[in-house]
């Protein structure tokens, strides 16, 4: 606001008949004003009883007239228009405003800039406590928060009543929301909702707003770079979507969320408030059938019910999703690989191979896998264990330096025989079938087969055939006199054959001694 000059009181000092050098002094004006104004009262129509009877404004406007002239000369804005207008689909502030440009060149009226055009309306929306509807267009934001209130359910595993989290998202335009329930509000229960509430929408939008939780967003400024976590980030390109946090203290950047949290907390958990669950997956299933139902309840003030509005305005614009969904996965470092060819790792062990022995490795898991990782490269895959058991090992036969140890069983010890021969396999199968506890011949079948072992397989076979001519039911004493006669049978046959061949020596024939047919 500029200066204005003190008129009433320099025309009251000059109807006293005060010099131009005393008024200047006594008011702190320039002589160059009060000459202007006595100036001006010397050619005005009216005379000082009438000016006593202005007020300062229109005394001032009396010898200043140029000063009360509109400084803006260009067409005023209907901001009125401009806010219904941006309520509708594909319509911005920009294209507004180069309609607005239009019109005032087909009228030859000059137009305002699009500073000033934005700045007009957002005093307009602060004069009239709107709030502006320029985010809620269709499939261009979702907004993502953890609901406050919490619910309960019994651990099949731990037999005890646990938390459980609700993880709530809302599209703005249609109020079309998803709620599910997490045992935690980690990194990896996060992302596992996140990839869950995009099947559940069935496409991906522009952008995410999300609150500055932990497990997304790693730093928000309120004057710089927002930085996102690495799982949180790799989520986004994945998917190709915008992860924008909402600020610190304004939750009117993500109001749908926030007011659907309340929802929730009165319908959802109010009415399965009485309600208990044995597992996180049977309370998702009552969750996802209460949800169903408040989607699916129409408006009281507007048409439609929030699953009609999106499916039939909001969902076309979504994006599709991606063929593979999104895989969450988190990594433990430094791992040290011990002497028995394994790591532990969340109380169990995993194996890797050998050659790792004392070096340490990396690990890639979630809630199905575990892939373990030297120097960046794959070395082994497992699968995790199940959750609440411990000491338990994951071991691959091909990762240890030696076999892996395996107590001998009815079955290996048939399959055993088997592979000797029909006979052998008989004679193990009657040791089982006339035993009463059939883990006790196991002993009498193991040091049978043992016999392969010392001899050979033929010869336990032979001696098999030969002593089921002779016995039913054969054990280790049984079989052994049999086994040895084969084995002396079979030296002295070998014996035989060698000296048959020393006794054979080379004869020549009286033929050899003839020469031209007459005898030497």
């Amino acid at each position: 606001m500029f200066k204005k000059t003190k008129v009433r009181q320099i025309l009251e000092l000059l109807h006293k008949d005060l010099s131009a050098r005393e008024i200047s002094k006594t008011l702190n004006v320039s002589r160059n004003s009060v000459a202007f104004v006595k100036e001006s009262y010397d050619k005005c129509d009216k005379d000082w009883d009438e000016i006593c009877l202005m007020n300062d404004d229109e005394i001032y406007q009396l010898f200043y007239p140029h000063t009360f002239r509109p400084r803006n000369r260009f067409a005023p804005v209907d901001y009125s228009y401009v806010h219904r207008e941006l309520k509708k689909v594909g319509v911005t502030e920009m294209l507004l405003w180069e309609e607005y440009c239009e019109k005032c060149k087909m009228q030859g009226i000059p137009h305002c800039c699009y500073a000033t055009f934005t700045n007009g309306y957002k005093r307009f929306i602060a004069d009239k406590n709107y709030t502006s509807h320029i985010e809620h267009k269709p499939g261009v934001t979702l907004e993502v928060d953890w609901s406050g209130p919490t619910m309960s359910y019994m651990d099949p595993d731990r037999k005890e009543q646990r938390t459980a989290y609700l993880f709530v998202a809302t599209f703005p335009y249609s109020q079309y929301t998803y709620v599910e329930a997490a045992t935690s509000m980690n990194q990896s229960d996060w992302l596992s909702c996140n990839v869950h509430m995009l099947e559940f929408f069935g496409g991906t939008p522009v952008r995410i707003v999300c609150d500055n939780l932990k497990t997304g967003v790693i730093s928000h400024p309120k004057h710089g770079e927002v930085v996102l976590n690495d799982s949180y980030l790799s989520f986004a390109e994945h998917y190709q979507v915008a992860i924008m946090p909402a600020q610190v203290k304004k939750p009117k950047q993500k109001a749908s969320v926030e007011g659907t949290v309340g929802k929730i907390a009165r319908k959802i958990i109010g009415m399965l408030r009485n309600e208990t669950f044995h597992s996180i997956e049977g309370l998702n299933s009552e969750i996802r059938k209460v949800l169903d139902k408040l989607n699916a309840k129409p408006f009281q003030k507007r048409n439609g019910s929030r699953k009609t509005i999106y499916e039939l305005e909001e969902k076309p614009y979504l994006r599709a999703l991606p063929i593979l969904p999104f895989e969450i996965c988190e990594w433990s470092y430094n791992h040290k690989v011990g002497p028995n060819s394994h790591i532990w790792f969340h109380k169990g062990q995993y194996s890797v191979p050998s050659s790792y022995i004392n070096k340490y490795v990396d690990v890639q898991y979630n809630n199905s896998y575990v892939a373990i990782y030297a120097s960046h490269k794959l070395i082994a895959e497992h699968k995790h264990l199940p959750t609440g058991i411990r000491n338990a090992k994951r071991t691959e036969a091909s990762h240890l330096p030696y076999p892996i140890y395996t107590p001998d069983t009815m079955e290996s010890t048939l399959n055993k025989a088997g592979g000797i021969g029909d006979r052998t396999k008989t004679v193990i199968g009657r040791l089982y079938d006339n035993a009463k506890v059939k883990e006790q011949a196991l002993l009498d079948a193991r040091s049978v087969l043992d016999i392969a072992s010392v001899y050979d397989k033929d010869v336990l076979e032979a001696a098999c055939d030969l002593a089921l001519k002779d016995f039913y039911l054969i054990t280790y004493n049984t079989l052994m006199p049999y086994v040895k006669k084969i084995v002396t049978s079979r030296r002295k046959e070998c014996i035989k054959k060698s000296t048959k061949d020393q006794e054979q020596g080379i004869v020549r024939g009286a033929d050899y001694y003839k020469k031209d047919g007459k005898n030497l």
